[in-house]
């Protein structure tokens, strides 16, 4: 087989580029804040107007109060890895040049916890309670999605 159309066409090397990483794609209007506060590169939570709690996922009521006022927050962008998971299998075609990558949970300074991608580390340093910080990783041309790497404490 000498050229590209010889080949099946799952084999050959036009098909197998891989697809671009998808964004979140939130219906709630609170959640949509929530990321399009990302995109000037820092993290922003909701903070509780009644007692002063911060929160995420962004929700219109406080979950300790119940009160519904909330003001939008800028985070330290700073915390510790509460867990994690090697994942070793793209459960999406753009993350398949990126396996093993580490799945985690943060936990950052003002008390919430946050789901994320743990980038640039050797897994074998993984444990609980490493300093991590935020860091926004580009994905097409104008979206910045919210990852974390460790910091030197």
């Amino acid at each position: 087989m000498s050229s590209e159309s010889d080949l099946p066409p799952k084999m050959r090397p036009s098909a197998q580029v891989a697809p671009p990483k998808p964004r979140p794609r939130p219906q709630d209007p609170v959640e949509q804040e929530f990321w399009k506060r990302c995109q000037d590169g820092n993290l922003y939570f909701q903070r509780c107007g009644g007692c002063g709690c911060f929160r995420h996922l962004p929700r219109y009521m406080c979950a300790k109060c119940g009160s519904p006022e909330f003001s939008w927050e800028r985070s330290s962008g700073k915390g510790t890895l509460f867990s994690w998971t090697v994942t070793h299998q793209a459960l999406h075609p753009a993350f398949a040049d990126e396996i093993p990558f580490v799945a985690a949970v943060v936990e950052l300074e003002e008390g919430v916890r946050m789901a994320t991608r743990l980038i640039g580390c050797d897994h074998e340093r993984l444990a609980l309670d490493l300093p991590v910080e935020v860091e926004f990783e580009l994905i097409g041309e104008d979206f910045r999605l919210p990852v974390f790497r460790l910091r030197e404490s």
